[in-house]
């Protein structure tokens, strides 16, 4: 399941560009948090962010998120969103995170990942192959997987794996059409490229002969 992260902001009244500005100043970084009801601003100490998600992928993790304000704390379960990056010092400038309810399912997509290698390409020389590298998914959010892996380790020459050929983690729903292709092996390209240079051979022949009758002519 998706890995959850502790996390403490406060309720943000800065805002406008030069305030935002002193605000990372000091260290914190400008959030909003986007519900149903509406949005909130927010502020992260920024030490804090970053130890969080650090050794972490910041995709399919989820927020234990501890809001403040004043003298009030609330705890609300979030979705990292979108993070916004300095381009030059990949500093963290911005944070939008959406707010989940236990109880009602989220859409989203998760990563699917190839377990061992197939007998087509340890035997045949053929070609693993993934025309999609996410699937689409509906769940509840502890029900969120980190991904979705695949053994493919049977798979020979010429056969394919489809959405409907995989059974979903407990709780998850896939969207995809369940015809569509997870993983193939594809033939050897060795044989394609040895055709194509047999083709050749005849035309390289056919060249250097009339080339040569040149040269006879040439001398008459």
């Amino acid at each position: 399941m998706a890995r959850t992260v502790s996390l403490k902001a406060q309720r943000r009244s800065a805002v406008g560009r030069h305030r935002v500005r002193r605000l990372r100043a000091e260290g914190k970084i400008p959030a909003v948090l986007y519900g149903r009801k509406g949005h909130v601003a927010l502020e992260i100490n920024a030490t804090e962010l970053v130890a969080a998600f650090h050794g972490r992928g910041t995709e399919k993790v989820l927020i234990d998120l501890q809001v403040e304000d004043g003298g009030s704390s609330q705890q609300k379960l979030a979705f990292l969103q979108a993070i916004q990056e300095h381009p030059l010092t990949d500093r963290i400038l911005h944070v939008d995170l959406h707010e989940l309810s236990a109880d009602e399912k989220i859409h989203t997509e998760v990563e699917v990942h190839p377990l061992g290698d197939p007998v087509g390409v340890r035997t045949g020389g053929g070609l693993l192959q993934a025309p999609i590298r996410h699937l689409r998914i509906s769940c509840l959010p502890h029900d969120l997987p980190e991904s979705i892996p695949v053994s493919v380790e049977a798979l020979d020459v010429g056969q394919s794996i489809h959405v409907g050929d995989v059974p979903p983690p407990a709780g998850v729903e896939f969207l995809n059409p369940k015809d569509q292709v997870l993983f193939t092996v594809t033939a050897p390209q060795v044989e394609e490229a040895a055709a194509a240079e047999e083709a050749k051979e005849p035309e390289l022949v056919r060249e250097r002969k009339e080339a040569e009758e040149a040269k006879e002519e040439a001398k008459e």
